[in-house]
């Protein structure tokens, strides 16, 4: 028998009460909204416009405009006089004070609304930047970046002085680093290095000594120091100046580059780092002082290093050597310190970025002449360039001081050198970039003490996309609670607290057995197989002379001298052949002047090294 429509409602309605499943509901991550969460967001300028007068300071707000203008426009306030006097026209008498002067004020506003980036280019399915996520740790501003070449692990250096561990994979939504260590105390981290294999890194700070630590942060070893009393830079061990670079070996995993003010670029062996394998000395154009080194980097198949002074110098050499003299120098490539040289990936054109605002491309195989340059493009004296994983990209940041703007990380064509992209970034100079070919990813090292990670959900592999999904770990109620100790003074022994560990060694230290005291001098008769000691005794050990302190060792030994001559034990087998011993006194002269020729080159070893 079929039931009606009014009993279906009533099954339907009874069902509705009635549990939908058993056990707790799975929650469903909703992936769009954590996508829109990291969604890039776009800077407006607002002005709002005041009409105020003479005075009421503080006006009444007439309306408010939305402008694209730029900050010193917005800046300039347009006044206009609309209260004037009265008095002079015809038919009108004007009584008591005049009207107050009214002036309309534009004041400026930077505000982020969440909406798409209304500039579209063709270029812009090229570039992986519509979205970003902040990685926050650090006090200052960030100026160092690595990241190891599976592109799982990333390291951020700052002023700080602290090397920050980020794990993509490890991390959540909140996006916490696990990990981070100090490599000197009171000096600011200058660059950070990932070997070939990613087992462990190169960190330079301001310190003379590079360090090397595993992918764990436990460090492995300490570069060596040179002399800084030693005037040539070639006998010294190490480097004496603050280090500016740090740069792994593109191919070889046991090999490593410095660069320091002290005008040199260092080789070294990771496996013995107690003094480098290879000095190349800078010098200033008259040759005749040191001319300290701002940056260094390796080509891409480690044939050729390339160097840059403080005087805007570009020197490059052959790996291998000889390195007397550079393969290229150019004396005048910039105008101020160069902070970066990139390569690309033939070797055969170079990227640098100096503090004169510019970014220059060179052909290593002529560098008398820049390909292009790009200019305008302020740098406080740590910006980075780089080129896209395809190389049809040049990509760098700008730097501006706090309050006076919006840096911005700029993009170039490489053939052309226009620009077809700029992205404004919040908060503070763009200083150091990273473009992860396998992730397809750019990372930004902030002023501001934030790194940002750009990407595009449709174009980027893993790394920042591992870590969006994933949702904030929850806090446990029971982290909060505060664990107080509890006292039961009147408890059994057996049940009462232990001393605290301060307490325990003071108990000890009156224990004489514990503390180990030693036993006091006795006065009077001696007790317990102790002999007693009085003022006679002791009056009568210091007037007894201890034979074996009295006794003239030469004269020991002389007492022996007729015996040994009428009983030579040395020479008795030679009593009927030879009766009359010979010594050569010539082997025990020529033994004694090898020892003092090897003391002697000793001694010029120490000296020069």
């Amino acid at each position: 028998m079929k039931r009606g429509g009014s009993g279906n409602r009533d099954d339907d309605l009874l069902r509705s009460f009635l549990p939908q499943s058993f056990g707790a509901k799975k929650q469903k991550l909703d992936v769009s909204e954590k996508l829109n969460e990291t969604k890039r967001t776009k800077r407006v300028t607002l002005v709002r416009k005041r009409k105020i007068t003479d005075e009421d300071a503080d006006g009444t707000e007439e309306q408010t405009s939305e402008s694209g203008i730029s900050v010193s426009e917005a800046s300039k306030a347009i006044i206009t006089d609309e209260g004037q006097s009265l008095l002079g026209k015809k038919g009108y008498v004007v009584i008591g004070p005049p009207k107050p002067k009214t002036r309309i004020v534009e004041e400026i506003e930077e505000v982020e609304v969440e909406e798409e980036d209304t500039e579209t280019s063709e270029y812009d399915k090229l570039l992986p930047v519509s979205h970003e996520i902040k990685l926050k740790g650090h006090t200052k501003a960030i100026t160092a970046l690595a990241l190891d070449t599976g592109g799982a692990r990333l390291l951020t250096g700052s002023n700080d002085y602290m090397v920050r561990f980020w794990d993509f994979a490890g991390m959540d939504s909140a996006h916490r680093s696990f990990r981070d260590v100090e490599p000197h105390s009171g000096h600011q981290v200058r660059s950070l290095s990932y070997s070939i294999n990613g087992d462990q890194f190169l960190v330079t700070t301001g310190n003379a000594k590079a360090k090397i630590y595993s992918r764990d942060g436990h460090e492995i070893a300490e570069c060596a120091r040179g002399d800084m009393y030693l005037l040539d830079m070639g006998n010294t061990k190490g480097h004496v100046a603050a280090l500016t670079q740090g740069v792994w070996h593109p191919t070889d995993p046991n090999t490593f580059m410095t660069s320091a003010a002290d005008s040199t670029v260092r080789l070294w062996d990771a496996n013995d780092v107690t003094k480098q394998k290879t000095v190349i000395k800078f010098r200033d154009a008259r040759n005749t002082t040191r001319l300290p080194v701002s940056g260094c980097t390796f080509s891409p198949d480690g044939s050729l290093i390339a160097g840059g002074g403080e005087d805007g110098s570009v020197w490059i050499w052959p790996t291998k050597g000889p390195y007397a003299r550079p393969k290229q120098m150019l004396r005048n490539a910039h105008g101020g310190d160069i902070s970066c040289l990139t390569f690309s990936k033939d070797g055969y054109t170079l990227l640098t970025r100096a503090q004169d605002d510019t970014v220059k491309v060179w052909d290593t195989r002529n560098l008398k002449q820049a390909v292009n340059t790009m200019s305008d493009l302020v740098s406080f004296g740590n910006t980075d360039v780089i080129f896209s994983p395809d190389e049809q990209f040049i990509v760098t940041g700008t730097s501006v001081k706090k309050g006076e703007g919006t840096a911005s990380l700029v993009f170039f064509d490489r053939k052309t050198g226009e620009k077809v992209r700029q992205i404004a970034v919040a908060g503070g100079s763009v200083n150091r970039l990273l473009w992860h070919p396998k992730l397809n990813q750019i990372i930004a090292g902030c002023g501001d003490a934030v790194a940002r990670v750009y990407y595009d959900p449709m174009r980027s592999t893993n790394g920042a996309l591992l870590s969006v999904y994933k949702q904030k770990r929850r806090k446990d109620p029971s982290d909060s609670i505060q664990h107080f100790a509890i006292h039961t003074p009147h408890a059994l022994p057996m049940f009462k607290d232990q001393p605290s560990a301060k307490k325990q060694r003071l108990k000890d230290r009156q224990d004489p057995v514990k503390s180990r005291k030693p036993d006091l001098p006795l006065n009077g008769p001696g007790h317990a197989g102790h002999v007693g000691s009085s003022l006679t005794h002791h009056m009568m050990k210091t007037l007894i002379k201890k034979t074996e302190r009295e006794v003239d060792p030469r004269e020991a030994i002389l007492k022996y001298a007729q015996e040994a001559e009428a009983d030579p034990y040395w020479f008795r087998a030679y009593k009927d052949t030879q009766p009359a011993p010979i010594f050569n006194h010539e082997a025990l002269r020529q033994e004694a002047e090898e020892e003092k020729k090897k003391a002697e080159e000793a001694e010029k070893k120490k000296r020069r090294g």
